[in-house]
């Protein structure tokens, strides 16, 4: 039944009861005041009347009944609607009276089953949607105008570590920083409509934020949602993809790529699915080493670098290894683009698809040409290796597989004084070991070899080696380095290497000490200097004690300038080794006279005695050089000699190394030497006054010994603590010193 029929049925009712409670007042009126006129007149013939009045009543009574029992029913049928929203497909089933009400309550639970359905199958269409939104990897996300999230799906917390319920509110600006309202409207605004759906979709890459602080790269894509939906508040779509393991891909992907450009081995890749299996890959190395430009050789076979060379072993092994879609490995004779031929070390490598087809072929090339040249000059370099031995300075000894002395070369003879013959085959590594450390240093550790040929012999170390230094005492004092290796070779020799290294080790010590003391000498006038100017330009000083100190900065400053000077002497001679000198014959005489007059001033209160009495004497030297050594001398003299005394300067003649020599000896009455200082009076930066009260530098007799020697003569130093010191420069005279000259140029 309709609405319009339930109301019309209700308005029947109303009238009906209404005109039934009418009837019944007016009936009730007309029975009050027809008993009022019967007890007033007494009469009796209006009782039918009254009768008719009571009947009309009961009539209107019973069909009011009647409308109620039919419009009960309809009711129900009424509240049963009204509930079918939170009860969907509940059927009617009480019983009705009428046709009418029983085909509306088959309509009525047609509808209901109807609407079942369709809710039950909008329910699965939501369970498989969100099976799919579930499952999809990327980030989905619906937006309003003001791109605020109002929907999200579960990938939000895998893609930005945020729970789907927590994203739900949030600006996209939060989690896509770069993403704002004119951003997406600029970008939809330039974006193509998709063909079918009308809807324009961009496509963007940005930095997304994963936890709040996180950046990653992510790859989108925006579209405008559709109008019924825009209608709920949902305004744009954006689907995020994060791109992190894309970017990681792309760089190891160039990262190979540049791999294979900058490898030195050419690299080829063969389609395999193509006739001929042509080449679509060759990396430069590969035009390098054949002649072949990159686009040329693309789409040839690599038969070309064969030639009409093809009648190879390792051909018809790469032929087969191909047939079975195996790797294989062969050493090829091949041709460059301009017939020249080369060694190719080829290796392949098969690739197959996820289905085990084989679909290409990777080939790596090698120029192996000097390897093959080497080896076919094997034996001629072992002959020169045996003549370098023999002739090589340094010492080798070989032991067998079976740990016995099977070579020693005469360096290594020469340094332990053993004789080949006696020990080359009749001395084992123990034996070796016990003969060779009774010659050395009792005082220092003897390494012995056995223990390090078992270290050597690991086979996963291909280059074991010790290396010990050892001080050999007889038959010569040396100092050993020895090195041990172990050969890979199948009879696993061990070869011992011995080298002399006295000299370095010597010189080492020397220049250890010699930077020391120089960084000491050189530290000391620096800290002085420094001191004092600090002093004078932080401080105010008074003007006597600010001269003193300008004073002493000026003699510090001096005497650095004279040890650079010396330094720089020593340093220039040595390198040039008497090169840069300008020899020329002079007589004794007028060498100290010059000396002597560069050095006393007018009113000098130094004095010396001269007695000269081979002053006529001719010697062949750099007159400057032999100055400046003569006067190094001198200054000493006064120097050591702080209480005063006599300084005497005398010429002497008689042969030294079997030349005629002249001497010039200076003397003084000085501080004098001990032994140990007299024998270390010539080392550089060495003082004999350690207390720094005698000003000096301590390269005076460096430099005096090495201008001496470099013309060939020599210096001798004679003292004696508290009694003076005698230094006599020897110098050949000048027809010995030519006749050297001439030697040594001859030689």
């Amino acid at each position: 039944m309709s609405k319009r029929s339930e109301a019309g049925l209700r308005r029947q009712l109303l009238s009906m009861s209404a005109g039934a409670a009418v009837l019944c007042l007016v009936a009730g009126f007309l029975g009050g005041w027809l008993m009022g006129v019967q007890r007033s007149t007494g009469l009796a013939a209006l009782w039918p009347l009254l009768a008719l009045a009571a009947l009309a009543a009961v009539i209107l009574a019973g069909l009011d009944r009647r409308l109620a029992q039919r419009l009960d029913p309809l009711a129900r049928l009424v509240a049963h609607c009204r509930t079918l929203t939170q009860r969907v497909g509940e059927r009617f089933d009480q019983p009705l009276g009428s046709r009418e009400e029983r085909e509306l309550a088959a309509a009525i639970n047609e509808a209901s089953g109807a609407l079942a359905q369709q809710v039950a199958d909008m329910r699965a269409v939501k369970a498989r949607l969100q099976t799919l939104l579930g499952a999809v990897p990327d980030a989905i996300l619906g937006l309003d105008e003001q791109l605020n999230i109002v929907v999200a799906n579960p990938a939000v917390a895998s893609v930005f570590g945020i729970e789907t319920r927590d994203a739900i509110g949030q600006g996209l600006v939060q989690l896509l920083p770069a993403c704002s309202a004119e951003w997406a409207r600029e970008q939809l605004g330039a974006a193509a409509v998709m063909s079918g759906s009308g809807v324009r979709v961009a496509r963007a890459e940005t930095e997304g934020v994963r936890g709040g602080s996180t950046s990653f790269p992510v790859e989108l894509s925006i579209s405008e949602a559709p109008a019924v939906a825009a209608g709920g508040g949902l305004r744009y779509t954006v689907v995020v993809r994060d791109q992190t393991e894309k970017r990681w891909a792309d760089d190891q992907l160039r990262l190979y790529q540049r791999a294979l450009e900058a490898t030195a081995n050419g690299v080829v890749i063969a389609d395999m699915s193509w006739p001929g299996a042509p080449l679509v890959y060759a990396n430069p190395a590969f035009a390098q080493l054949t002649g072949w430009a990159r686009d040329e050789i693309i789409g040839m076979n690599c038969r070309v670098l064969q030639g009409t060379d093809r009648d190879q072993p390792g051909i018809a092994v790469l032929r087969e290894a191909i047939a079975a879609g195996q790797p294989a490995h062969a050493t090829l004779r091949n041709y460059r683009k301009d017939g020249t031929p080369f060694f190719n070390e080829l290796a392949l490598a098969p690739v197959h698809d996820a289905q085990d087809k084989l679909t290409h072929y990777v080939g790596i090339i090698n120029d192996v040409t000097q390897r093959e040249a080497a080896r076919r000059a094997l034996a001629d370099r072992s002959a020169r290796l045996d003549t370098i031995f023999r002739l090589s300075p340094d010492g080798f000894v070989l032991f067998d597989g079976d740990g016995w002395l099977a070579y020693c070369n005469p360096a290594f003879a020469e340094m332990t004084g053993w004789q080949a013959d006696r020990v080359i085959g009749m001395m084992n590594m123990e034996a070796f070991d016990t003969n060779f450390a009774l010659q050395c240093d009792a005082g220092q550790p003897y390494a012995p070899i056995v223990a390090g040929d078992a270290a050597a012999a690991d086979p996963s170390d291909t280059a074991a080696e010790e290396e010990v230094t050892m001080e050999l005492m007889r038959p010569v004092r040396r100092t050993l380095r020895r090195a041990m290796r172990r050969t890979m070779t199948e009879t696993g020799e061990t070869i011992l290497f011995f080298r002399d290294v006295t000299r370095e080790t010597e010189v080492d010590r020397m220049k250890s000490e010699f930077l020391t003391t120089a960084a000491h000498e050189l530290r000391t006038p620096m800290a002085s200097i420094f001191g004092f100017s600090e002093l004078l330009l932080r401080r105010p000083v008074p003007d006597d004690r600010r001269r003193d100190m300008v004073e002493t900065i000026h003699r510090q400053a001096a005497w650095l300038i004279q040890m650079l000077n010396e330094l720089l002497d020593l340093a220039r001679i040595e390198a040039r080794q008497g090169k840069d000198m300008k020899p020329a014959v002079m007589r004794v005489g007028e060498l100290i006279d010059s000396t002597l007059g560069s050095l006393m001033v007018p009113g000098d209160t130094r004095q010396v005695a001269l007695r000269v009495e081979h002053g006529d004497a001719a010697i062949h030297v750099d007159a400057e050089k032999t100055r400046q050594a003569l006067l190094n001398v001198i200054s000493n003299a006064y120097k050591y000699s702080p209480g005063g005394g006599a300084i005497e300067v005398s010429v002497v003649q008689a042969e030294r190394r079997g030349r005629p020599s002249v001497g010039i000896l200076v003397s003084d009455q000085g501080i004098g030497m001990t032994p140990s200082q007299l024998q270390r009076v010539c080392e550089r930066f060495y003082r004999a006054d350690p207390s720094g009260n005698i000003p000096g530098t301590g390269l005076g007799m460096s430099l005096v010994k090495e201008i001496v020697e470099l013309q060939g003569g020599e210096v001798q130093i004679d003292s004696e603590l508290g009694a003076g010191t005698q230094v006599t420069l020897w110098l050949p005279l000048a027809n010995e010193a030519m006749s050297g000259c001439q030697e040594l140029a001859a030689a």
